[in-house]
């Protein structure tokens, strides 16, 4: 589904509505297969690591519609160079649409109306997976984001 426009036709036809594709089959690897069950709770894992990065930068936005162009930038190279099914989209609407629709529901469920960590009460700020995975995207987008400005 190249085009946003090809996956909303396939919904409503008779295949679309009975098809196995399952929440995110809009996505497809290079042989057109939906991404598992598995690995796409490891895309949710890695796209709200991202978010979680934009959080401890203070640049969340309070909807997905106001990220700035360089939390854009980030978010788009963490999840295409980890998943590079999203790139087999025009215009990045696989990604887009994704990260728009399941934005609102991660910032109510963790983010205060600051753009800070929600509190859970007696405890100190949330942290969506306590295995510092969150340590991890960000060793990884500093060293790969310095070795960038390194070469160019």
């Amino acid at each position: 589904f190249w085009y946003r426009e090809d996956w909303d036709k396939y919904l409503e036809s008779a295949e679309g509505q009975t098809s196995t594709h399952r929440t995110l089959g809009y996505l497809e690897d290079k042989k057109g297969d939906p991404p598992s069950d598995q690995v796409a709770k490891a895309i949710q894992k890695v796209l709200h690591g991202g978010w979680a990065e934009l959080v401890n930068w203070q640049m969340v936005p309070t909807t997905w519609g106001r990220l700035s162009a360089s939390g854009r930038t980030f978010i788009h190279n963490l999840m295409e160079n980890a998943y590079p099914m999203f790139k087999f989209a025009h215009d990045s609407w696989k990604l887009e649409f994704l990260a728009s629709t399941s934005y609102p529901a991660w910032w109510k469920t963790y983010i205060d109306n600051n753009g800070r960590w929600k509190s859970k009460k007696g405890k100190g700020p949330k942290d969506e997976d306590e295995d510092n995975s969150m340590d991890e995207i960000s060793k990884k987008w500093k060293g790969s984001h310095c070795a960038f400005k390194l070469e160019g």
